[in-house]
């Protein structure tokens, strides 16, 4: 079997997601700020002079996502807790978040999706911090990660406005995925079936996300809503993109 090729991506050599409390951080801040807009009357609790907070409680927003005080504190505190999407999916109901919106919940909350974390604006420093994975099955694991990765880091960059920055990481070649396909992987392996599919549907992912962005930088937000939402062309690319390195393993590779 050939040696694994060294992987441009930021973790561990065991393969570990490393911790990220910025990325919790955000999520409890972003939980915050939806929660405060919420107005009491429009779920038919009680405004009174006691309440205190602005928009919903806690405990209020709780009991309307059918969990518990303790574990949505948590959430909202940036606790390291697992969290399932279909909690996700409650929470978004109760605060009517936008597509747009819930795309960057999930990110933010699912510890998977969010391996480069706070490494903005500095990604390119990726491709001098490269670390070998054990096995090629496991480089694949990798770059599944980074595909998600890098969705998290767009769908942050509309939610907040720094398109700008994120811009200069964007391009297909030299993105994470792009300089393992086209700088890391050996000639045996550029020749393959399975790398020309993997390659083709990269850069039409990419060509979406032109797209989105293009639109992103008008900072018209339901054109982008549009355009996020399946069956659109750039969900469709980023499901066939990742169903096509999940069927990439040694055995059919080589």
């Amino acid at each position: 079997m050939e040696g694994a090729a060294p992987i441009a991506l930021a973790i561990s050599s065991n393969g570990d997601v490393p911790s990220d409390p910025e990325r919790r951080r955000r999520l409890g801040e972003f939980l915050k700020h939806k929660r405060a807009t919420l107005a009491p009357g429009a779920f038919g609790l009680p405004v009174g002079r006691r309440r205190r907070v602005a928009g919903l409680r806690r405990e209020e927003v709780a009991l309307l996502a059918g969990i518990s005080v303790a574990w949505y504190t948590q959430l909202e505190s940036g606790a390291p807790i697992t969290v399932s999407p279909a909690l996700l999916r409650r929470i978004s109901d109760v605060f009517g978040l936008s597509q747009l919106e819930r795309a960057y919940l999930f990110t933010l909350a699912i510890d998977e999706m969010s391996v480069f974390g706070t490494l903005l604006p500095e990604l390119d420093v990726l491709s001098g911090a490269r670390i070998a994975a054990e096995t090629f099955d496991g480089e694949i694991a990798l770059v599944l990660r980074a595909h998600r990765c890098l969705k998290t880091q767009i769908y942050s960059a509309l939610v907040h406005g720094t398109l700008d920055a994120l811009l200069p990481h964007l391009d297909e070649a030299r993105c994470p995925i792009g300089l393992w396909l086209h700088d890391d992987l050996s000639p045996a392996r550029r020749g393959t079936p399975q790398y020309t599919r993997a390659a083709r549907i990269h850069a039409a992912f990419h060509r979406e996300i032109d797209k989105l962005v293009s639109v992103g930088l008008t900072g018209e937000r339901a054109p982008v809503e549009r355009m996020i939402a399946a069956p659109s062309r750039y969900a469709v690319a980023s499901v066939a993109l990742e169903r096509a390195f999940s069927d990439w393993t040694e055995r059919t590779g080589i």
